[in-house]
């Protein structure tokens, strides 16, 4: 027989919440329409049930202890999620599809290109939400876009785009280098992810043609998103994702430093979710996306030097 799981009273967490965030049991009380011996009352029912002090008392004001804290943090996590689930209600039984994508898919593909979709299919509500990593999303949207090694894609996954990354720069930086790629590639500045991996396994790839790096990199971030906006800002050189800066290098906002790219074996994939796989409005959203990454062409060659073979060719 399975226990039943442990909670303690609604209207305790209710006070915590908002005793937390008002700071007071007079403030609370008010919003939450009740008086204050209610929420005085609710304050001594929930520290009883937890076993520990939530609160702590100086003269007419009240603060949460460590323990509060904690739980509190939690409740209005919790809360969130709900009041943000009863906002979505309404729109669930009309043609919504929800899709969530990493924020430089949403940035770079999905949304330049939305305008083309909404005119073709005025009758769908497209939900957008962005992946903070390349984990599944919970509860999981009707559309959801993942970063994935070809070993791992699963087999109800369409592959969209490729992951392949390059090293970009841009124009105003290499011109400050006196327009030497292979100057930038070995001097920095680079802009590295978080443990320096992608430039470790292009240099691995280039090792018989670009010397090995004196700088070291000033500047690390986390994900594509924040790497390729530090490059169109001119903070040096970053291993940007070949399907996210087609726009940039057609617009001369970057330049493509070597034709040598990493991660040919990844890929920007695709997933329905069970329940709505088959409805005609996610199926509508999912050839859209599919037909985003059959629009995509090979990314532009890369800057040259006058008088010099092509950098890392």
């Amino acid at each position: 027989m399975t226990r039943a799981r442990r909670l303690p009273p609604l209207n305790g967490l209710r006070v915590l919440e908002a005793i937390g965030e008002t700071g007071s049991v007079t403030a609370a009380a008010k919003r939450l329409h009740v008086s204050h011996s209610a929420v005085s009352h609710h304050v001594k029912q929930l520290e009883a049930w937890v076993g520990q002090p939530l609160f702590t008392r100086r003269g007419r004001t009240i603060a949460l202890t460590e323990a509060g804290e904690s739980l509190a943090g939690v409740v209005h996590s919790s809360f969130d999620a709900i009041r943000h689930e009863l906002d979505r209600l309404p729109i669930r039984f009309e043609r919504s599809v929800s899709l969530s994508a990493l924020p430089i898919i949403a940035e770079t593909v999905i949304l330049p290109q939305l305008h083309r979709f909404t005119e073709q299919h005025p009758e769908i509500s497209l939900h957008l939400s962005l992946a903070q990593t390349d984990r599944p999303k919970t509860p999981a949207p009707d559309i959801e876009l993942m970063f994935r090694e070809r070993g791992r894609i699963l087999p109800e996954e369409t592959i969209m785009l490729p992951g392949t990354a390059v090293p970009v720069a841009a124009p105003a930086l290499l011109t400050r280098l006196g327009g030497d790629p292979v100057r930038l590639l070995e001097k920095g500045p680079l802009i590295a992810d978080e443990d320096f991996r992608m430039w470790q396994r292009w240099r691995d790839l280039a090792k018989d043609r670009i010397g090995a790096p004196d700088y070291a990199p000033q500047l690390i971030l986390e994900g594509s998103f924040l790497l390729q906006k530090a490059a169109l800002n001119g903070l040096g050189a970053a291993i940007c994702r070949t399907a996210t800066i087609q726009a940039d290098l057609d617009r001369g906002a970057l330049v493509r430093l070597s034709e040598i790219a990493i991660d040919e074996n990844w890929f920007y994939t695709l997933r329905l979710a069970p329940p709505r796989a088959d409805a005609p409005e996610v199926l509508a959203v999912q050839d859209w996306l599919i037909s985003l990454g059959a629009d995509h062409r090979p990314i532009s060659q890369p800057a040259s030097r006058a008088g010099a073979p092509t950098a890392a060719a």
